[in-house]
C-alpha cells in the first residue's frame, strides 16, 4: 500500500533535482505565440515561418529546449543554414514553463511532448514535408520518447540532438560529491521509462546529428556515447571543440555543423532537392 506514495515522492524529488522551470514574461517580438489545446492542458509554443501562405513547408522543425530553457529565446537554427524559402520552426514550453499549463515534471513532459508532436505535425506537415526534431540536453530525452512512441517515417524525419543525456547516470554523477549520495539510487530507479534515454534510444531508427560539447562537465561525451552506442539509427557526430555544456558555438564550429545538416537533409528530404547552401 505504501509503494505508490513512495514512488510519487521519489519522482517529485527527481523533478526538483532535474527541472528548472520559469514562468516570468520574456519579450519575443519576432516570434508568433501559439496556444495549443492538448488533452486537459494547454501548450504554449513560439513559431517562426519563412513564408506567409498556408501551403505546407518543405521543412518543419520542432524544437525542445533544455532544463532551464524557454521557447521565447528560440533562434532560427538550424533553418538559417538551409537555402530554402519554406521552413517552419515551432519551439515549445513544456508544462509548468512559460505560458504552458500544468506542473513541471518529467512524466508530464513526456506526455505533453507526444501531444505537441501530434498537434504540430497535423497542423503544419504535408505529404512532402520533412520533419526534424531538434533538442538541447534534457530536450533530447523528450525527443527520443516521441520518436520511440510514434515511430516516424525515417525517409523524411530526422533528429538533431545536442549533448543528449543518459539521465540516470548524469543524476548519479551530480549527486556523487554529497554525503550519503548512495541514497539517490532508489530515487533514480523511479525515473519514468519515457524519459530514460537508455530505454528509448534503441527503439529509434531515425538519422540523427549529434552535437557534442568537447568540454561538457554536465553530460560528458563518454556518457553520451554510452547511450548512443545503443541508438537504433544512423548517427553523424559533430564535435564542438573547446566549449562546455552550455557554451555557444562559434564560426569555427559552423563548417562541421553545416556538413552535419547537409548529411541529415540528404537522408530526410522526400523530394531529394538540395536545400542546403
Amino acid at each position: 500500500m505504501q509503494r505508490r506514495p513512495l514512488r510519487s515522492f521519489r519522482r517529485h524529488l527527481l523533478d526538483r533535482m532535474v527541472l528548472r522551470p520559469s514562468q516570468h514574461p520574456i519579450h519575443a517580438p519576432t516570434l508568433e505565440r501559439v496556444i495549443l489545446p492538448c488533452e486537459t492542458e494547454t501548450i504554449e509554443c513560439f513559431v517562426q515561418q519563412s513564408h506567409q501562405d498556408s501551403e505546407p513547408p518543405e521543412l518543419l522543425i520542432l524544437k525542445f529546449p533544455g532544463t532551464a530553457g524557454r521557447a521565447e529565446r528560440s533562434t532560427s537554427f538550424p533553418a538559417r543554414m538551409l537555402d530554402t524559402q519554406r521552413t517552419t520552426l515551432c519551439t515549445w514550453n513544456p508544462p509548468g514553463y512559460g505560458g504552458s499549463s500544468g506542473q513541471a515534471s518529467l512524466a508530464t513532459m513526456a506526455q505533453a511532448g507526444s501531444a505537441f508532436w501530434q498537434a504540430i505535425t497535423e497542423k503544419h506537415a504535408g505529404p512532402n514535408t520533412s520533419i526534424w526534431l531538434c533538442g538541447n540536453s534534457l530536450g533530447c530525452a523528450t525527443i527520443l520518447h516521441i520518436a520511440a512512441k510514434h515511430t516516424p517515417d525515417p525517409t523524411h524525419t530526422g533528429l538533431i540532438l545536442r549533448n543528449p543525456p543518459p539521465l540516470k547516470r548524469v543524476i548519479k554523477r551530480a549527486a556523487n560529491p554529497y554525503p550519503h549520495f548512495g541514497l539517490i539510487n532508489p530515487v533514480i530507479a523511479d525515473l519514468c521509462d519515457a524519459m530514460d534515454t537508455m530505454k528509448t534510444a534503441p527503439k529509434v531508427n531515425l538519422h540523427a546529428v549529434i552535437l557534442q560539447s568537447e568540454l561538457d562537465t554536465l553530460v560528458p561525451i563518454d556518457f553520451q556515447n554510452e547511450m548512443l552506442d545503443s541508438y537504433g539509427g544512423s548517427v553523424r557526430k559533430v564535435l564542438l571543440g573547446g566549449i562546455d555544456h552550455d557554451g555557444l558555438s562559434t564560426e569555427h564550429h559552423e563548417p562541421a555543423i553545416r556538413d552535419g545538416i547537409r548529411w541529415l537533409w540528404k537522408h530526410t528530404c522526400p523530394t531529394n532537392e538540395p536545400l542546403v547552401g
